[in-house]
């Protein structure tokens, strides 16, 4: 947001953390733009020299558009109205942001720009479906190479940092959940423990099923549960 007595950008502690992947000296892309905070930090912190903030819809870019404004910075964000990366220009681009957005989303934005497997950075911060997220990169040969949780507000969200690499990876469930998160973080034990009581719930929900197969499928769910409760405690 824009501070409105010091007139000062101010990026909340989910899309700041998402900066910190941000190449240094690169053309990034932010997807899914909304008021162009993210895209606008980068050019006046001199992280990125320059951005295309695109987004699928008139109404965001507006928005986008009065921040850019106001701040002065139109010969160095550029407003790209597009569903995904369809309409971005790949030459250049050295990093694309992709925040906000739930895990099969990103997911498809992601699979179909092919010009992602040239070495581009992706910082990904998904707001569900961080496990089918991550499951589907490795398994398409993209490699999660750090993550970070970070809280913002009374939520705990995840960014993914990844590249293209060709290599294929097929992870296990807690493996899928886990990520690349530092476990000794306070922050990212949190978030595991945020994840494993939501599979609590579910697994309670269904376990008085009659259908065997939904109490197998609880069962499995609560194991899980127990196996991330574990690996949060531990030192």
């Amino acid at each position: 947001m824009i501070d409105p007595i010091t007139q000062k950008l101010v990026l909340n502690n989910r899309l700041l953390t998402c900066s910190k992947f941000v190449t240094n000296g690169g053309i990034a892309c932010d997807v899914g733009t909304d008021h162009a905070y993210l895209a606008s930090y980068l050019v006046k912190q001199k992280i990125s020299r320059r951005v295309f903030a695109c987004d699928i819809a008139k109404g965001p870019l507006e928005a986008a558009n009065a921040t850019v404004t106001k701040l002065g910075l139109q010969d160095k964000v550029t407003l790209i109205l597009s569903d995904g990366l369809d309409n971005v220009p790949d030459e250049g681009v050295t990093d694309v942001i992709i925040a906000g957005m739930g895990g099969e989303l990103i997911q498809d934005i992601v699979l179909r720009a092919k010009w992602l497997k040239n070495g581009v950075n992706l910082v990904l911060q998904p707001q569900t479906k961080a496990a089918e997220l991550r499951t589907a990169l490795c398994k398409n040969g993209f490699e999660i190479k750090t993550e970070k949780a970070c809280r913002d507000r009374k939520f705990i969200y995840t960014v993914i940092n990844a590249s293209y690499t060709g290599k294929v990876d097929h992870l296990n469930e807690v493996e899928a959940i886990t990520g690349k998160l530092d476990l000794s973080d306070p922050t990212a034990k949190e978030y595991i423990k945020t994840v494993a009581a939501r599979l609590k719930s579910s697994a309670f929900g269904i376990a008085r099923s009659k259908d065997e197969a939904q109490r197998e499928e609880a069962k499995k769910l609560a194991d899980l549960a127990n196996k991330l409760c574990a690996l949060a405690e531990e030192k």
